[in-house]
């Protein structure tokens, strides 16, 4: 069965030029990720499609 959305109170239809920009964009903050001491991506799984950490141990002694 299908829904006209334009039909449900309250309901906005976005045009394809506002869906592109919200595609794939839902939670992910990248600026909860970071590099570890021994050069490992730390933070949400989704960390290492956005940054690279330098493989050098920078931990103090």
């Amino acid at each position: 069965m299908k829904i006209n959305l334009s039909e449900i109170e309250g309901a906005n239809v976005l045009s394809r030029e506002n869906q592109s920009k919200i595609k794939g964009q839902a939670g992910e903050d990248p600026s909860l990720c970071g590099c570890s001491c021994y050069g490992s991506v730390i933070g949400p799984s989704y960390c290492i499609e956005y940054i690279a950490c330098p493989q050098v141990v920078t931990c103090p002694t």
